[in-house]
């Protein structure tokens, strides 16, 4: 849940005060932005604009690259004033979608987001909340390529279309031991 995300992680993000937000994919948070109406406490402090900075679709190439697609969202959101206080043990996580809602258009949007924390020992937290009306849940697991498994297994479930395999940000690089849902034969590494 892309609010939830924000609720916790909020302390270590920042946008730009004027952040330029594309229209494209508008139609993507419409439910977010409902409940924020509803209850606007639900970001912790952080602001709408901030919000829609780090969530807002952004227009994307039309390519199955996964790694162009990284590229494209590293610069727009550096465009949009977003970044990212540096600590090692709560980082954002954000899996990333490739859709084409019509035969011009290619965006990239946040499909989930949760927060990794990492204890001590290394093992990894991973905190996010699956849908409004779920409470949080905390996953426990040894590595991030594990992590990884987890969220693809769950996400990256495509049939074959002409779009690249959702991706996994950690804080705005590829979350090292990311990888395509490994029992899917159609996801690729573009």
């Amino acid at each position: 849940c892309r609010i939830t995300a924000m609720e916790l992680f909020g302390d270590f993000l920042s946008a730009g005060d004027s952040t330029p937000v594309d229209a494209a994919g508008e139609d993507v948070l419409f439910m977010d932005e409902e409940t924020l109406r509803t209850d606007p406490e639900a970001l912790g402090g952080s602001s709408l604009t901030d919000f829609r900075a780090l969530y807002s679709a952004m227009r994307a190439e039309d390519t199955t690259d996964v790694q162009r697609h990284v590229q494209a969202v590293q610069e727009e959101w550096k465009s949009r004033g977003i970044s990212f206080r540096e600590n090692e043990r709560i980082r954002l996580i954000t899996v990333f979608f490739h859709d084409k809602p019509t035969e011009e258009e290619s965006i990239l949007f946040v499909g989930h987001a949760g927060v990794l924390l990492t204890a001590d020992d290394g093992t990894l937290y991973f905190v996010e909340k699956v849908a409004f009306q779920e409470p949080y849940r905390m996953l426990r697991f040894a590595d991030r390529t594990a992590l990884s498994d987890c969220l693809m297994g769950k996400y990256d479930t495509s049939w074959g279309q002409d779009m690249a395999s959702p991706f996994i940000m950690e804080n705005d690089e590829l979350m090292d031991g990311w990888r395509p849902n490994p029992d899917s034969e159609s996801s690729t590494l573009g």
